[in-house]
């Protein structure tokens, strides 16, 4: 929710390296906001939009994790029964769909497959301009989804947090009644998704909620440190008074259900688990003219060499929660045969680049597919700084692929990863604890690369579906007979949740939005420098173990 307002405020002094914005749109989204609440009580036969369609050891707790992800965690029934091979009506809200890239748009697309193919008829509201092309030579895909794509914020040449956004609209509403959804899926805490909770409970259809990223880590980057612990307490309070609404809340890792429900989200939080493309994502995929591409155009490298020197491969979006910048230390402590390749972008790359040796790191901007794969399997091992992931899908993909990983210490490993099995970790920030990782990895590459391939073998996308399949049929035996409300029922709940969506609307406008600090990267001379001296600190220690 957070980013959607990164565009919106203003500021004469920024303590961060990026400038504030003006708030051009902030009027107009408050009188949308209430324009949403007062057409609500038009009738449903208001259009849609144009393309909306009418139809103990580390081993020990990676097991019990797996084996225990259902804690607390039982069917309802409530008299109703449904059979789970009946197809259902599912409607889905997220903002972020193909062609916009990320994991969560990798983890819906292999689960909407999936879902198609059990004859579940899905709508997906969203706010990617393009998301029909992906039906595109799908015929069974064409049959049973469509989409709602309606007006979403646009954040050209800004950092690209997980964009778009979609304005709330009443759209959503009308997509909703015309759809006439069994359950409703809805995907992070955004103004548009929390008035998608707020049109659903008045209709009181049972909604699914799953959390996917770790807004209170994020504060930390994007709000100025003075506001941090308010707006940190605000958006818990905004979160935790939409998430009642669910019948079931879901999230990505045990360490982050453990966490919301610790901050008040009623229990049980139940772990989805999540999968990878295991053909795609294939030893086999090892290629060295992948390979020599990942060393870029400028070095003078021969094959022989690219073939001898260790590749360290990094996927992500670029922007300053993933912690790059980490990486151009760890270069400074490790050998010189050693050579980044870092795949991703983002406005953030501008500012980023000038920190990493050309002769040693090599930016290849976006990849997709099979091409990713290749890259992932043609890599020595995958490197990573962030801890700000709830479950992280670039890990998985790797150990598909054969690729070690060497990643900062995270709870969102702890479902799947068992150090100096899989590969090494290092503790958050602790440049000794990371050069020490690198190096025990670098001299155990072989068995390392068993063992991930081993272990990402036991996470399916199928076994993800089967498990949100059954979610949905327990939500709707959770939530009872579904008897539609007459319509003064209806105006009363609209009128009654969309105050409560309208008022926690305003305190973020009023008490986060001014304090966030996203927008555009200065230019690199006007960086602060702290990163620059700690390098220097770097330095300067090895020219005193070296003399």
């Amino acid at each position: 929710m957070l980013s959607s307002f990164a565009t919106a405020t203003s500021s004469s002094s920024s303590s961060s390296p990026y400038e504030s914005s003006p708030a051009w749109w902030k009027f107009n989204f408050i009188t949308t906001s209430c324009a949403t609440l007062a057409t609500a009580f038009l009738p449903s036969t208001a259009p849609l939009s144009q393309n909306t369609s009418s139809s103990g050891t580390s081993s020990n707790v990676v097991e019990n994790r797996t084996n225990h992800i259902d804690r607390y965690y039982q069917s309802y029934s409530n008299g109703f029964n449904h059979d789970n091979d009946d197809s259902l009506r599912i409607l889905l809200f997220a903002e972020s769909f193909p062609s916009f890239t990320s994991g969560i748009t990798r983890r819906f697309k292999e689960i909407i497959r999936r879902l198609a193919k059990r004859k579940h008829y899905i709508h997906v509201i969203t706010g990617c301009k393009n998301a029909s092309l992906w039906l595109e030579g799908h015929d069974y895909l064409q049959e049973y989804v469509t989409f709602s794509i309606l007006p979403s914020t646009d954040f050209t040449n800004k950092i690209d947090c997980a964009c778009p956004f979609l304005f709330p609209n009443i759209a959503i509403y009308f997509s909703i009644r015309r759809f006439s959804p069994n359950v409703i899926h809805i995907v992070e805490q955004t103004p548009a998704a929390m008035l998608c909770g707020a049109f659903a409970k008045s209709l009181n259809i049972p909604i699914v909620w799953s959390s996917h990223t770790n807004i209170d880590f994020y504060l930390s980057t994007y709000i100025r440190s003075y506001a941090v612990k308010m707006t940190r307490s605000i958006y818990q309070y905004i979160r935790l008074k939409h998430l009642i609404y669910s019948s079931i809340n879901l999230t990505v890792s045990q360490d982050f259900a453990d966490y919301m429900e610790h901050t008040g989200i009623p229990r049980p939080v139940l772990v989805w688990k999540t999968g990878v493309d295991s053909e795609l994502f294939n030893p086999r995929r090892r290629s060295s003219v992948m390979r020599y591409r990942m060393f870029g155009t400028s070095n003078n490298f021969t094959h022989e060499q690219m073939d001898s020197i260790t590749l360290f491969l990094c996927v992500g979006r670029i922007s300053p929660e993933k912690n790059f910048e980490f990486l151009s230390l760890i270069l400074d402590r490790i050998p010189s045969e050693t050579f980044l390749c870092i795949i991703g972008d983002g406005p953030y790359r501008h500012t980023l680049e000038p920190l990493f040796p050309t002769d040693r790191v090599y930016f290849f901007g976006y990849l997709g597919g099979e091409e990713l794969a290749s890259a992932y399997a043609s890599a020595d091992y995958f490197i990573y700084a962030s801890v700000s992931e709830t479950f992280g899908q670039v890990y998985l993909e790797a150990m598909a692929s054969g690729t070690p990983v060497i990643a900062a210490e995270g709870g969102q490993l702890k479902e799947f990863f068992i150090n100096s099995e899989h590969g090494y970790l290092w503790e958050p920030e602790n440049i000794e604890s990371a050069e020490r990782a690198v190096r025990l990895a670098m001299q155990n590459r072989d068995h390392l690369s068993v063992q991930t391939r081993q272990q990402a073998l036991k996470h399916s996308w199928d076994s993800a579906a089967d498990q949100l399949n059954n979610v949905y049929y327990d939500a709707i035996k959770k939530n009872g007979k579904h008897n539609e409300p007459n319509s003064l029922i209806i105006l009363f709940r609209i009128f009654y949740y969309g105050f409560h969506w309208l008022v926690c609307i305003l305190l973020a406008l009023c008490l986060m939005a001014p304090f966030v600090k996203v927008s555009s990267p200065l230019p690199i001379a006007t960086q602060n420098t702290s990163f620059t001296r700690k390098k220097q600190q770097i330095h300067s220690t090895k020219n005193c173990f070296s003399s």
